[in-house]
Parts: C-alpha cells; sequence; structure tokens
C-alpha cells in the first residue's frame, strides 16, 4: 500500500517520529530489512531531509513558487546525493518514484508560472 506511508510522511506526528518516519521508510521500501544500523540510520537522515524539502509546499498553507530559494535547496540536496554511492542503486517502490518526479515536475510549471498557490484546501486521509 502506497498511499497512506507515502502521505503520512507529510504529517508532522509522523516525520517528528523517527521509529514512525523510518516505518514508513520501511513501508516505501526506501529503508531495507536487512539494513545494518548504520545503513539506516544514513538513509533516515538522508531521506527525512529530501521529505523535509519536498513536503514544503504541502506543509505550508500557500506556497510561492516563484521564490528560488526552495529550488535551489532542492537542486543543492540533488547534487549532493548525486554524489553519494549509496544512492547509486534505486531505492523505493516505483510510485515514490514516479509521484516524486511528477511533483517535481509541477513544481517547475509553477515556479515558470510565479505561482502562489493555496496548498491547504485538501488534506489527504490518513486514518486507517
Amino acid at each position: 500500500d502506497f498511499y497512506y506511508p507515502f502521505f503520512s510522511l507529510i504529517s508532522t506526528d509522523v516525520i517528528n517520529d523517527k521509529q514512525k518516519t523510518i516505518d514508513a521508510f520501511r513501508k516505501l521500501d526506501m529503508i531495507h530489512n536487512d539494513d545494518t544500523e548504520e545503513q539506516v540510520e544514513f538513509y533516515y537522515k538522508s531521506y527525512r531531509e529530501m521529505i523535509s524539502l519536498f513536503a514544503k509546499p504541502y506543509i505550508n498553507k500557500i506556497f510561492d513558487f516563484s521564490k528560488p530559494e526552495f529550488f535551489d535547496q532542492l537542486y543543492v540536496y540533488g547534487e549532493k546525493i548525486s554524489k553519494m554511492p549509496e544512492f547509486k542503486q534505486a531505492r523505493g517502490v516505483k510510485h515514490f518514484i514516479y509521484v516524486n518526479r511528477t511533483n517535481f515536475g509541477l513544481y517547475q510549471i509553477l515556479h515558470e508560472l510565479k505561482a502562489t498557490v493555496n496548498t491547504d484546501t485538501y488534506e489527504p486521509t490518513l486514518n486507517r
């Protein structure tokens, strides 16, 4: 199941709770059951940083896509992980990769349009 673990990551109760975040990452196959403690810690920190960046438009009630700082942060993060050997092998369910690429494309379009978007009009259902 993709929906719940993915959208739970934009919830501050999950992203601010290390164990809940690791559990969501495991469900999304971003952290594997056979990873060492060091690998779990490495991927937890790396993916948490990524989610914190990508979720900014979802977490803020209004998001101004015209500001270049958000994209600068995304590019710096992308550049950083592109140099890490741990990320040479793909991790994560295909839906996670697809949704992140789709979001990035949408973010780019909104940036080109210099859009300010009210992002709190729909909250994902996280109840199970």
